[in-house]
């Protein structure tokens, strides 16, 4: 791909170098057109700007899907690089997982022509990797001798004690799990502040970027962090610059993410606005827990969908007899949006994984149909007709028996803000629906319900 200004070879990028390198302090968001990323425009670099071009702590709330993740950390971590040679950069997200995926993208973002020329405009010679590996890069441009190299990607969650860096960039570093869990939220806080006061070199600056999710969660510490001045998070919900020029998502794909997505969830995640919780009845999860594969007698319920605004729900539970003689449940859930054939055969393998003994699948809607065709992939299916109120159900069904349910990890977190922000009426409620069912199909004589009593 050409550049966007016009620069297509080797002897054109030399020849312009001091204008490449004006444009990439000034408009790094370019940087990532010739790495790919066209959908960056003048915003993404005033954000790149506000988090790296400063030795203070600064914070960015930005919409889910607003490339902040690619621009801020990817684009702005190769800026950096190229203008502070020596730097040590510490990249931090929830777990290590995530950000070795950004280390794996900075790694190929330094392996393309352009941005070879760049550096060797920069510092005389090409760049080359001493250390490539998921997690840590080192390049021949650094000089000084420190145990850290140029990027270290680590998870907050992991030892970070006698490191220290020059730049810390915190992205994404809470997520659904610092909503449910107190435990975890108190983990977060303690580790940023670390961060933010013990491993970052003296006068220099940190930044955090994503998105809320909690009144007490992480953001009000990264508030708090100068003694002198609160920490200033610059604002941009779905609506705040996303026009024109700028316009990154359309106001149909606005609209698609609201038809598909939680009130609480659309409003933390798009309106960087928190919902309140007074009136939900699943509130404090035991969550998360490693799903145990000794344990038998897992069952399944499928909640089948046929359209792209609803999604199909797979519930699977397995009992649990603890010693002192109280019944609990491992669960976990799955959300898939869309047709139910597309998802088939994950289904099976998720079935499969978790031995399921048995699946339960409603055959109101197709008359039977993808029961039929689970069933034809070696499946025990068990078909029901659905006569019951759904909001009845969620709450005689799933209600009851909710804080004996430990949630795996495994749990996909669409499902659990499904479960989390369920009201009586208000779609997507897909999740709660397949738990209920689970539980009234597969499991009646646990709760001492007679689902007969409420059907019509």
């Amino acid at each position: 791909m050409a550049a966007p200004y016009e620069v297509r070879t080797a002897t054109d990028w030399a020849l312009r170098a001091e204008e490449n390198l004006r444009i990439a302090a000034m408009q790094p968001h370019k940087l990532g057109w010739l790495l790919g990323f066209d959908k960056l425009n003048p915003l993404h670099s005033q954000w790149i700007r506000y988090i790296w071009d400063s030795n203070e702590h600064r914070a960015l709330q930005a919409f889910r899907g607003s490339y902040k993740t690619t621009s801020v950390v990817v684009v702005g971590t190769v800026r950096w690089m190229l203008f502070h040679p020596n730097d040590r950069i510490l990249l931090t997200r929830k777990a290590f997982k995530p950000v070795a995926e950004v280390t794996r993208a900075i790694s190929r973002a330094m392996q393309t022509r352009e941005i070879a020329e760049l550096f060797k405009q920069a510092h005389g010679r090409y760049p080359k990797s001493k250390v490539d590996r998921e997690g840590n890069l080192t390049y021949t441009f650094k000089t000084k001798n420190t145990v850290e190299g140029n990027v270290t990607g680590m998870g907050i969650d992991q030892g970070i004690t006698g490191y220290h860096f020059d730049k810390i960039v915190g992205d994404d570093v809470m997520t659904l799990r610092d909503r449910i869990s107190r435990a975890e939220r108190e983990r977060t806080h303690e580790m940023i502040r670390e961060l933010a006061t013990n491993i970052i070199d003296p006068g220099q600056g940190s930044g955090w970027t994503g998105t809320p999710w909690h009144g007490e969660d992480a953001w009000k510490t990264i508030r708090t962090f100068s003694p002198i001045w609160r920490c200033p998070i610059s604002k941009y919900n779905v609506f705040r610059d996303n026009n024109g020029a700028h316009r990154i998502l359309t106001e149909e794909m606005i609209r698609q993410k609201k038809r598909t997505t939680t009130p609480y969830l659309y409003a933390a995640n798009y309106e960087l606005e928190l919902g309140k919780d007074e009136s939900l009845l699943f509130t404090d999860p035991v969550y998360p827990r490693r799903w145990d594969y000794a344990i038998r007698g897992a069952k399944a319920q499928l909640d089948t969908a046929f359209d792209g605004d609803h999604y199909c729900a797979l519930t699977i539970a397995a009992p649990i007899r603890k010693e002192n003689g109280q019944q609990i449940y491992q669960a976990v859930g799955f959300v898939f949006p869309g047709h139910v054939r597309d998802f088939e055969e994950k289904v099976e393998m998720l079935c499969r994984k978790y031995q399921v003994k048995e699946i339960h699948v409603e055959k109101n809607a197709d008359q039977g149909e993808s029961g039929k065709r689970l069933a034809a992939r070696g499946l025990r299916v068990k078909p029901y007709a659905e006569g019951m109120n759904k909001h009845i159900k969620i709450s005689s069904y799933l209600y009851p028996v909710w804080p004996y349910i430990e949630w795996s990890v495994d749990t996909d977190e669409e499902y659990l803000s499904q479960v989390l922000d369920y009201k009586m009426g208000v779609e997507p409620d897909d999740a709660p629906d397949s738990a209920g069912s689970l539980f009234r199909e597969a499991f009646p004589q646990v709760l001492g319900v007679n689902k007969a009593l409420f059907e019509y």
